[in-house]
């Protein structure tokens, strides 16, 4: 499924992975893409050839295998520069830690047609590599945009959100649509959520609108920050 939205005088196309209805977003500008969460669609391969893209940058929100199994396949089609928080780029190469390893056993319970729908998507013992890893803040423009990314452990050790011109913030799984954070993981954390994320989270404006990494993006508001 696909959507398109306009922010900075710019489009951008937000893919779901099901079943597990994981977002991706797509940027291009002059032959040069940013992607957020990557996984494999190839209406985005079409999209990126039409478009004449030559080069892609990759922001990984964190570590967990539904936001970066379409790492490899860029980097097989594409020159690509790949970016996320430092843990994340310690955790991506190792599938226990990115959770590929356990996937199967995630949808244990599901019905066999999501069974075979995630068989058929992810990849079991799954891994990547990343390019940059930071600490605490990374800044850096791509074409004219200000992209701004900040640690936000919680969720797991390696999570970020991705400021784009101040008031657009993807949040991966820091934020998601219509729950509270999920620090249960292995990785996750809920006292460095209260410590760290929540504050962060908290000072945003008022104005902020939220792409995140499963469901519909909206104002703040409309998140809980709990």
């Amino acid at each position: 499924m696909k959507s398109n939205y306009r922010i900075a005088n710019m489009e951008v196309y937000k893919y779901v992975l099901r079943p597990i209805d994981s977002n991706m977003y797509v940027m291009i500008k002059n032959k040069s893409a940013l992607i957020i969460d990557p996984h494999i669609n190839f209406d985005v391969d079409f999209l990126l050839q039409e478009k004449d893209v030559r080069y892609i940058w990759m922001i990984l929100t964190h570590e967990h295998f539904d936001h970066i199994s379409g790492v490899n396949h860029f980097k097989e089609n594409w020159t690509c520069t790949v970016i996320c928080g430092q843990h994340a780029k310690e955790a991506v190469s190792k599938p226990e830690k990115n959770l590929s390893a356990y996937f199967r056993a995630m949808y244990m319970n599901k019905e066999q047609e999501i069974i075979n729908q995630a068989d058929a998507i992810f990849e079991e013992n799954y891994s990547c590599e990343a390019d940059i890893g930071f600490e605490r803040v990374y800044d850096f423009k791509w074409e004219d945009v200000s992209v701004h990314l900040v640690e936000t452990p919680g969720h797991s050790k390696g999570s970020i959100c991705v400021i784009i011109d101040q008031d657009y913030v993807f949040t991966g799984d820091t934020l998601v649509d219509g729950n509270k954070i999920i620090t249960r993981l292995p990785g996750g954390s809920k006292r460095d959520y209260q410590l760290i994320t929540r504050p962060f989270l908290e000072k945003l404006s008022p104005e902020t609108i939220i792409y995140p990494g499963h469901g519909r993006e909206n104002n703040i508001s409309a998140f809980e920050i709990a």
